[in-house]
């Protein structure tokens, strides 16, 4: 039997004031972020690089962010969650400084794999603040605001990519200013800072255990995550698309996951969050199947990219509200760490696997893996819904009738 989390005390207004100052960061992170992960593979392709050389560069921060998850716990015994968090933003600051004066592809992989080692402690952690902030009753709205407002940067920051110009290194000073920016409202809400209590050890197999269809939903999300965001813009001009079009089909699929937040901040507390999940899911594998048939027309595409990267990426929203009901807030850092290690496990393949795809495959090769993808999860949730219920109900209706039979 899973533990419910509770809400963090202290006054209705010293809460309020930490959401605010966490939602402003994560505004500013998000749009900082969303602007250099297409710039990186736009600036790559334009320069000639292949897809697989692309992949691995995408590939190094999801695999430090994942080695470096089990540390998080630690990190925040020695230096508090606020400290963590202002640590983990300067590491990204100064890479992102680094990369104009430092481009090639093994310099790229090494400087994005100690960006990710930041990105760990500011993503696990800014989770953390809002989830356990946050009750049974409320996560839901909580969580998606949060999201709507993060995503909305994310969404800005191809826009800002297509202002400047995907060939402009300058585009990476810009994005480290404004995460340096996003450092002032988590210092302004220091004495508002959620308490955790001394965080407890935490364990994969426990997770696993308690969330098993949390957890895997973790790994799909990484991988249509880190694919869309990457390579759309690369599947736009390998099917014919111009430059800025390609940017534009990343903002529609970033667009949906703003607007996915919506509903599910309107209907994630009145109706099953496992079905929702399961919803979900079945429309991101129908919608990724779509995507190479409505690409030439432009009445569809657009709506279909939408609704593809909101859905997508409502897998995330809605595991990590079912994460966050399911654990104390002194488990809470070792869950979020847990499930966003195997979220970067799938950061990782699903850039890899996607570049050998369209290598191998031509363009399409990139929807085709994303769909794939889909199948296991699916199996899954089938298995733990409607398949293993049924079982365990007809073996309760067996053990009843042998129990009738003997006591005759």
């Amino acid at each position: 039997m899973t533990s419910v989390s509770t809400p963090v005390d202290g006054p209705d207004s010293d809460r309020r004031k930490a959401l605010v100052a966490i939602t402003v960061s994560a505004f500013a992170a998000g749009l900082a972020v969303g602007a250099v992960m297409p710039l990186i593979s736009m600036s790559m392709e334009l320069r000639g690089e292949n897809a697989d050389n692309i992949g691995y560069v995408v590939a190094a921060a999801p695999l430090a962010l994942m080695l470096t998850g089990p540390f998080v716990n630690p990190m925040v015994r020695v230096f508090g969650l606020l400290g963590s968090m202002v640590l983990g933003t300067l590491i990204v600051v100064a890479t992102m400084i680094a990369m104009p004066f430092w481009y090639g592809v093994g310099e790229w992989v090494a400087l994005r794999f100690i960006a990710g080692i930041g990105i760990a402690s500011l993503w696990i952690l800014s989770e953390t603040w809002v989830n356990a902030l946050a009750t049974k009753e409320n996560r839901g709205r909580i969580i998606a605001g949060f999201m709507f407002v993060m995503t909305l940067g994310f969404g800005l920051g191809p826009v800002l990519v297509s202002v400047i110009g995907p060939a402009e290194f300058k585009t990476f000073f810009i994005a480290a200013a404004i995460i340096a920016v996003s450092i002032i409202p988590l210092v302004l809400a220091r004495n508002v800072a959620p308490d955790l209590g001394i965080p407890q050890k935490w364990s994969f197999v426990r997770a696993f255990r308690v969330a098993p269809l949390v957890m895997a939903t973790a790994v799909l999300a990484g991988v249509t995550d880190a694919a869309q965001i990457s390579f759309i813009p690369v599947y736009g001009l390998r099917m014919g698309q111009d430059a800025d079009t390609a940017l534009y089909m990343l903002v529609a699929i970033v667009g949906g996951t703003v607007i996915s937040q919506v509903p599910i901040g309107l209907y994630s507390h009145r109706i099953d969050r496992n079905k929702l999940l399961v919803l979900c899911l079945v429309a991101c594998f129908a919608l990724g199947g779509i995507v190479p048939f409505v690409l030439n027309h432009p009445v569809l595409i657009w709506p279909v990219l939408v609704l593809w990267g909101g859905t997508a990426f409502a897998l995330y929203s809605v595991a990590i509200i079912l994460l966050g009901d399911r654990f104390p807030p002194a488990e809470l850092a070792g869950a979020n760490a847990a499930f966003v290690c195997v979220f970067e496990m799938g950061s990782i393949a699903g850039p890899i696997a996607v570049g050998h795809a369209m290598e191998l495959m031509g363009p399409n090769g990139m929807p085709t893996v994303l769909v794939i993808s889909c199948i296991p999860l699916l199996a899954l949730a089938l298995w733990r819904r409607i398949l293993r219920p049924r079982l365990m109900g007809a073996t309760e209706t067996d053990k009843k009738l042998m129990m009738r039979e003997k006591t005759k």
